[in-house]
């Protein structure tokens, strides 16, 4: 009879180990999805942040005049070079945004006066032998702060 009971004993103690092996396994499973979906946002926010960072910002300076909508803006390619010392062709080309007309395109540098947004140029400079290459820029503009008034009441 103890022989029985021994061997009963056993099984319920052999099952469950098992069940708490396959309850741990669960849990960490769980648990490294869960980093994965962390390490995951964690890589996106960073990739998110470094194109953040790489715009140039700027913001409509506040003048006191509440018609000023727009700031002028500009791009400066005029470090371009080339390493055989080819004459070099310039092209600014607007890629997106709300369309803005760029002041002398086929410059070094152009101008545009640009609103509230973001906008991302393309400047191609090309050598002597059409040889080109090509960088995108892209500006967000911010609009023109404004605090409320204070309100200040004396009562008499």
């Amino acid at each position: 009879m103890e022989r029985i009971v021994s061997i009963l004993l056993l099984a319920v103690c052999v099952a469950g180990t098992g069940y708490y092996y396959l309850e741990n396994v669960d849990r960490l499973a769980a648990e490294e999805a869960a980093a994965a979906v962390v390490a995951e946002e964690a890589s996106a926010a960073a990739a998110a942040a470094k194109v953040e960072a790489a715009k140039a910002h700027f913001t409509i300076p506040h003048d006191k005049d509440a018609f000023t909508t727009d700031i002028s803006i500009s791009l400066d390619g005029s470090a371009s070079f080339d390493v055989e010392g080819d004459s070099l062709s310039f092209y600014w080309d607007q890629i997106s945004g709300d369309q803005v007309y760029l002041d002398n395109a086929e410059n070094n540098t152009t101008t545009f006066r640009a609103s509230p947004g973001e906008y991302t140029f393309k400047l191609t400079v090309s050598d002597s032998y059409d040889s080109s290459s090509s960088v995108s820029a892209t500006v967000a503009v911010a609009e023109e702060p404004n605090s409320p008034p204070e309100v200040i009441v004396t009562v008499y």
